[in-house]
């Protein structure tokens, strides 16, 4: 060990020595560097994308060409402050007339442009919206267990161009996913950008909340049987004239509940028929039940009777 450790280390110098040397040495690369747009004025911006980079010739020593990849402050900028609608601008001539906006290293030089070597420039009116937030969420419960509200967001600021702002009728989250919940909790959801390059979102993400209870049952007695569809020459009345439900739902939001949340009733139209007098009520439920279980009696007499007209 003690005669090997001396090989390795003078291998490790001499590899040291060759890179030093030969990554001192001037190279031409072509490399791919971000497009940048300056736009001074506050009313205008892009209406069309862009390609996020740009290939390019450049030279230098091996070592900054390699370095280049990991630098984050090397770009090419290009103003379209002159810009009024839409112009055909050749990056090969823009740049080249104008070096100092390719932003690189001080051992580096810009050579061309590679490609693209010409691009469309559109510019819009900036204007900005209040745009509904769409929620999408996956949460389930454990057993016992309800949710009792979907998630919801306030509307978010939206700027960008006119004719792109003018398509977009909903900003969405990123999904919310929950599993087993037997709580309530709060969440911040990131909101997706359709087109970051074009548009800016505030703020870019949002709060929301979602009620889980446990859940409980109840009855209400005393809701009416309702007649509905009943011909102006006929007489309806249903015995008993009220109902007793019982249901299941959210146990603090149910115990809110009262007789008016519901309605029960006989459809003429559609469920009498000769000769038979017993019927089961329809049953519309309140938004917060989860489901009726049981109605009380089951089934009431349908009295059909013509009036008597004098």
């Amino acid at each position: 060990m003690k005669k090997t450790l001396p090989k390795i280390i003078v291998v490790l110098a001499a590899i040291l020595f060759w890179f030093l040397v030969v990554s001192g040495q001037k190279y031409v690369s072509v490399v791919d560097l971000p497009l940048e747009v300056y736009e001074p004025r506050q009313d205008k911006t892009l209406g069309k994308s862009l390609p996020e980079k740009v290939r390019v010739r450049i030279e230098g020593p091996g070592r900054a060409i390699y370095l280049l990849r990991f630098k984050k402050n090397v770009s090419l900028v290009l103003d379209v402050g002159t810009v009024n609608d839409g112009e055909r601008i050749s990056l090969k001539s823009y740049f080249e007339a104008r070096p100092n906006q390719v932003i690189l290293g001080k051992e580096m030089r810009f050579l061309e442009i590679v490609y693209p070597d010409s691009i469309d420039i559109v510019i819009e009116d900036r204007i900005s919206r209040s745009i509904p937030v769409r929620v999408f969420s996956d949460i389930t419960v454990r057993p016992g267990y309800v949710q009792t509200s979907q998630p919801q967001a306030a509307p978010v600021s939206v700027e960008g161009p006119l004719t792109v702002l003018e398509k977009i009728s909903h900003i969405s989250t990123q999904p919310l996913k929950r599993e087993n919940a037997d709580l309530s909790f709060d969440a911040l959801l990131p909101l997706v950008n359709p087109l970051p390059e074009l548009l800016k979102i505030s703020p870019e993400a949002v709060n929301v909340h979602v009620d889980i209870e446990v859940i409980g049952e109840r009855s209400i007695s005393g809701i009416p049987v309702q007649i509905r569809n009943q011909p102006a020459e006929l007489q309806i009345k249903a015995i008993p004239a009220t109902v007793t439900l019982h249901f299941t739902g959210g146990n603090s939001r149910i115990q809110k509940l009262n007789a008016g949340d519901f309605t029960v009733y006989f459809d003429y139209l559609t469920q009498w028929l000769p000769n038979k007098h017993y019927y089961t009520p329809r049953v519309i439920e309140a938004t917060d039940v989860l489901d009726v279980t049981a109605i009380s009696p089951e089934r009431v007499e349908i009295i059909v009777s013509r009036k008597n007209h004098p």
